[in-house]
């Protein structure tokens, strides 16, 4: 897919009597290939513009872009088809289904995938042995580390091929040994599949692996960095 432009996006929220003016004016470009993180204080806004980028929410105005096709007017069926095709989700909590084994996990984000039942096994054993983590597919959640479970995250974000992977604070619940894995695996799924991805992230351990660091404030870009 060609890259990603965000244009004078505007987001604001009602709190009672009051609207809170959470993005203001966003202007950004997601390169074919990035590997780069949105960094700031809580509450700048981050997560409102991973939300909108991945098709959650949407804006009080402006556009976003995959390509040629803006998905702010998009249909809410329309929004959820476009997700479940192009864009994968890793979060800091791992969001595992606890009654799943790790292969099931994983293979639920191939529910709409048009590929026959048949091979989806070739896929998952794939994306499993990339992450490190074939030997464990029958595993549950409950049986794994932290650093397992995110590795079991990464894989499904990455088993349907996404154009665009969100990671919102992908290194939250790990230590600083795990978390550089993580860091390290998500580099090579970036350089293998020609995947792009946004981190949203307090730690400096994932601003030194990003390539650009774009910086917000109170809902505005507050400069940006390139590594």
């Amino acid at each position: 897919m060609a890259n990603i432009r965000i244009e004078n996006l505007f987001k604001d929220y009602k709190v009672g009597i009051q609207f809170v003016k959470a993005l203001q004016g966003i202007d950004l470009v997601i390169e074919e290939s990035a590997f780069m993180s949105v960094a700031g204080p809580s509450g700048s806004g981050k997560t409102t513009l991973l939300n909108i980028i991945g098709c959650l929410d949407k804006p009080t105005s402006g556009r976003v872009l995959f390509g040629d096709t803006d998905i702010v007017p998009l249909s809410d069926n329309k929004l959820t088809l476009f997700r479940n095709h192009n864009i994968g989700f890793i979060f800091q909590d791992f969001n595992l289904i606890p009654v799943l084994t790790v292969y099931e996990n994983v293979e639920f984000a191939l529910a709409i995938n048009p590929f026959i039942k048949e091979k989806h096994s070739i896929l998952i054993d794939r994306i499993l042995e990339m992450v490190g983590i074939l030997d464990l597919k029958k595993r549950f959640p409950s049986e794994l580390s932290g650093g397992q479970k995110q590795r079991v995250a990464i894989a499904r974000a990455l088993v349907k091929n996404p154009s665009l992977v969100l990671a919102d604070e992908p290194t939250a619940n790990l230590d600083s040994e795990n978390a550089k894995n993580i860091m390290e695996i998500m580099r090579k799924m970036n350089k293998e599949l020609h995947t792009s991805f946004l981190f949203s992230t307090h730690d400096k351990l994932v601003m030194d692996y990003a390539e650009k660091i774009i910086y917000l404030h109170d809902g505005k870009i507050d400069g940006s960095k390139k590594a």
